[in-house]
């Protein structure tokens, strides 16, 4: 939930925070020291640009304690952190406590709190109140999950579609009756593409022949 968290901020902060950060966010594969390139959006300006990127970098930490982010000119580093290496470090310094094997029993989610999860995640990301209880929701949902997706697929549907759809004539579409349906396999497979802006291109052109010592 502290994803979601996040989110919700940059969505206080704007719309365009929010198309900003998610095509970057959803690109994270789970790989420590992962780099994701950064691409000024079409039709805003570069500093505006990197002005939301930095709130972006410096508001994260406030609500993932275990990740950091970190900008490296055109390309942020998503970097797991853990546990801070002096708390490891006392913690081996004490002495181990034999302790009795204790059971312990997982309660698995149930599936009306997996559909609640989801559901809320698409309130957070549209700015809608759509119910978990609904039944458009549930059939949905259910129909999807027999189908063997997960709560990941569904997380990236409807950020990919927020990201595309918000603000624009298709923004009503957002609801589960659209989302879960059908496509929801073709909407799996979508990628978002952000087109470069020709100054954007030369920037990285000057980048790259400044990597390669063109410039000296």
């Amino acid at each position: 939930m502290e994803l979601m968290l996040f989110i919700k901020d940059l969505r206080s902060k704007g719309a365009l925070y929010y198309q900003t950060w998610m095509p970057l966010l959803i690109q994270y594969n789970g790989e420590n020291g992962q780099t994701i390139k950064l691409s000024v959006t079409p039709n805003v300006a570069k500093s505006t640009y990197y002005r939301i990127i930095q709130y972006g970098i410096d508001t994260f930490p406030k609500y993932i304690k275990n990740y950091s982010l970190v900008k490296k000119r055109n390309e942020i580093i998503i970097n797991y952190i853990g546990n801070d290496i002096e708390e490891e470090l006392e913690l081996l310094s004490k002495p181990v406590k034999e302790k009795k094997p204790r059971q312990t029993q997982v309660k698995p989610i149930t599936n009306d709190e997996l559909i609640a999860e989801i559901i809320d995640y698409l309130n957070e990301c549209t700015g809608k109140s759509y119910k978990a209880t609904s039944k458009v929701a549930t059939i949905n949902i259910n129909a999807r999950l027999k189908e063997g997706y997960t709560k990941d697929d569904f997380i990236k549907v409807i950020s990919v579609k927020a990201t595309k759809w918000l603000n624009t004539k298709f923004e009503d579409y957002l609801t589960p009756n659209t989302l879960f349906g059908n496509k929801f396999e073709s909407y799996l497979n979508e990628n978002i593409i952000v087109e470069k802006t020709k100054q954007d291109n030369a920037y990285e052109q000057v980048i790259k022949a400044t990597e390669l010592g063109f410039n000296n």
